[in-house]
Formats: structure tokens, sequence, C-alpha cells
């Protein structure tokens, strides 16, 4: 299997833990109205409604989460001034990324209105291709001011070359997942709030074991995610900017970014808890070997953990204890659409969805960035990680790398792969990176 298919598989089983949305089982069988014929044209049917088409990534759920919210549209939940639009979805196919997808809507003449982008999508590439427009010509006329209720880093991952490409509707701060069952087999007390780097090292180790004794250690205390840059967080506490997509400053080449990276290239040289040497495989630092016997990794925070990893902290702490914020879901408006037809329907339909995400991007609802609330928020999480996310979202910053699979999939070639295998040097290994982002923000 090759690393753009494993990265693949696993951002298909985030997406689907990632999407989710009210409304009853019940609600869902019912359907909207048949849509008109005329779908995607933005002309007015003979009712006097207009139809649109909000596109989708698939889920294996039984009820869509985006049908929820155009039923909820269309029975006036959502507050908006377009009542006579209503909506039909067209589902993305999950092997079917949405550059794909609007590329062949294009070329079929059919419109597609709004886009729903899940995690893996690669929001800067599909406006350099022309897939989706911006939403400036239309955000700079607008009195309502609408991306204020978006909490300010949110709105910074949707942010390309200071243009606003869509609008954030879900968002999720890294943190450290731990197999329980490895620590309770270990002896080994799991992680708290108060982790330092020292701590996770030394847990690491106590975790890294051989356990068939063939002299060869195959049950390490660490893995990478490889759809989380693990470094990453070791950059951003060194208040180190790898590249920001709004500015085009790129801060790899920063010197904090040499103490960094040697400190997270120190956890396979040196200390032995992550898989290390000139024969490593993906499948090793990625844990597929044994899933099970993982000790810790990296992770966005996922509002339904799969069960032998539904213990989290936040990340270990220095002294900045930022954390990478992700971006998990956004709407855009494919470049072909009636643009201001779009907009119209754009603005109350993100607000309300992103009032509903596990953890959104609106602060105008919960305000879990500005103000958590933690009556709503005990609501959906279980206490066990209900402070984890409260924690993590104080101290979360805006990160284009763990958002963009392009971003997160070169990356992790330049430098993740070539350190753990020892086949380029930190300092190599950083100019690498810096000039494939700038061929990547400039190009």
């Amino acid at each position: 299997m090759t690393r753009r298919s494993l990265l693949s598989s696993v951002l298909v089983g985030a997406n689907a833990l990632l999407l989710s949305c009210g409304g009853d089982d019940e609600e869902a069988q019912s359907s909207p109205a048949a849509p008109d014929s005329r779908v995607g044209t933005g002309t007015e049917s003979t009712n006097d409604s207009r139809q649109l088409t909000l596109a989708a990534l698939d889920t294996p759920f039984a009820v869509h989460p985006a049908q929820n919210a155009i039923q909820e549209w269309s029975k006036g939940s959502i507050d908006s001034n377009s009542d006579e639009i209503q909506f039909e979805l067209a589902k993305i196919p999950l092997q079917v990324g949405a550059r794909e997808f609007l590329a062949a809507r294009e070329a079929g003449g059919v419109t597609v209105d709004l886009i729903w982008l899940p995690i893996r999508e690669d929001i800067p590439a599909l406006f350099k291709t022309g897939l989706i427009g911006t939403l400036d010509r239309w955000l700079q006329f607008d009195q309502s001011r609408p991306m204020e209720a978006f909490a300010g880093e949110a709105r910074r991952l949707v942010r390309f070359r200071s243009q606003t490409l869509a609008m954030p509707i879900a968002v999720a701060p890294g943190v450290l997942a731990h197999n329980a069952n490895r620590f309770r087999i270990a002896n080994q007390a799991g992680p708290t709030h108060e982790w330092t780097w020292e701590d996770f090292i030394e847990t690491g180790k106590r975790l890294t074991d051989d356990r068939n004794g063939d002299g060869t250690i195959d049950r390490w205390g660490f893995a990478a995610a490889g759809f989380f840059p693990d470094w990453l967080p070791f950059l951003l506490q060194e208040d180190v900017t790898i590249a920001d997509l709004e500015t085009g400053e790129i801060g790899i080449e920063d010197p904090a970014s040499l103490r960094a990276l040697s400190a997270w290239d120190e956890l396979g040289r040196e200390h032995g808890i992550l898989p290390y040497g000139p024969d490593v495989t993906v499948a090793q630092l990625f844990g597929w070997n044994d899933l099970n016997h993982r000790g810790m990794y990296f992770t966005p925070f996922l509002q339904r953990m799969p069960d032998q990893w539904q213990m989290v902290t936040p990340l270990p702490k220095k002294d900045r204890n930022t954390t990478p914020l992700v971006l998990v879901e956004a709407l855009a408006i494919p470049a072909p659409a009636d643009g201001e037809l779009a907009y119209e329907v754009l603005v109350p339909l993100a607000h309300w969805l992103g009032e509903r995400r596990a953890l959104p991007a609106v602060t105008a609802g919960w305000q879990y960035l500005q103000k958590p609330d933690r009556e709503h928020f005990d609501l959906i999480f279980p206490e066990s990680v209900r402070a984890t996310g409260l924690q993590a979202l104080t101290e979360a910053r805006a990160s284009h790398v763990a958002s963009s699979l392009a971003l997160t999939q070169a990356l992790f070639n330049i430098i993740t792969w070539r350190l753990a295998r020892d086949e380029v040097g930190i300092e190599q290994a950083i100019e690498q990176a810096a000039n494939w982002l700038q061929n990547y923000l400039i190009e």
C-alpha cells in the first residue's frame, strides 16, 4: 500500500467520525420536496421557489448530516431571508475528492451552488485550480459582518493570499490520545493535563518493548498519526509559524525550528520510543502493524474516538502550551455557481451548522474558544474528555499544515519519513521543506 493510499484511508475514517449533525432518525426518513428539473440553474420554478445544489462528502451513516441540514432549512428552522430557496443534496463519493467531483460537474455543465468541504480537502488548491472562488466580493459589502461570528483562529484557516475562500463550520485542536489498555499492562499511570515532554518520553520508554522476544522492537510507545504531523506541536511550542497561507510567511527556517525538529528526532534516535533507522517502513511509523498496541499518538480532537483510543488529554507542556487547530469542515462556493445567490444562503447555513458541530468554529452560540460554555459541552462529550477539549481549544493556534492533506503529505515525505530513516540532516530537511512551501504558495 502506498503512503498516499494509507493517508487517504485514515482520512476517510476520520471524516466519517468528524461529520455529525442534529436531527433524529424518524425526522430524517421524510424526504424533502422533489427537486425541480432545473436543479442548479438558479432559475425560479413554477411555485416561485429556487432550487440550489449542496454537495457534501458521502458518509456511511444511514442519514447524511447534510440531509438533516436541508430538512431543517426546508422547515424554516434556519434563520434566513431566503425562504423561497430549496436545496437538493449531491453526494461526493468517499473515494472521489472535491477537486475531481467539481471538475467533472463543471465539465458536464451541471452546477453545484455550495460545497461542504471535509478535513481532507486542500482548499487553497481548489482555489488555485479555479474550482472555488473567494467570498470577499460579497463580504466587503455585507453590513452584517458575518465572519465576526467565527473565532479568529478559525477564520485564519480559510484565508489564503489575503482572501477568504470559505466559511469555517468546525474545528478541532490537537490532543494526545493514549491506549489505556497498554498503560494498564505496563502498570503505568495515564497522562494528565499537567504532563511535560519529559513525562511523555519516560512513559514512552516504558511502553516500548519486544513483545515476542525476537530481538526486534514491535510495540512502540509512540506512533505517527499520518494525517497529523507529529512534529508540529514541537514547532508551535517554540513559537514557529511553519507557513501562514494568508500572509505568505514561511517560518520553518527560524532557528527555533532546529531545536523543535531536533527534539522530535530524538524521540526515535535517542529515546527509542518511535520507529527509527534505515529500514523503517511507513506502516511502522503509523503503527499499522499493530494498531491496538501503539501506546500514544497525536490527533485532532475527534467527537468519537475508537474504543481503545477514547482516553485523550492535552498535549504535553512546554513554556508555551500551544496546540495545532485543525479545520475540520467548511462551506465554499464553487466558481461556476451564481455567487450572489449562493452567498445569500451560505451565511445563514454556515452559522447554523457552525453552532451545531461537535467543536464549532462559531463563537456566537457556545463560545468554546472565547468563553467555554461547559453546560452545553457536557451534553455532547463524556466527562473524561470534556475538560481536555475545552483546555485544548483555549491553547489552539490555527495550523494550515495540519488542515491540508497536500501540506501534510508533502511534509511527511520531506521531514517525517526521511528523518525517521536517517536519510537527511535536520538542516537539510528544513531547507527542502521551506523550498517546497515557497513553491506551494506562489504556484
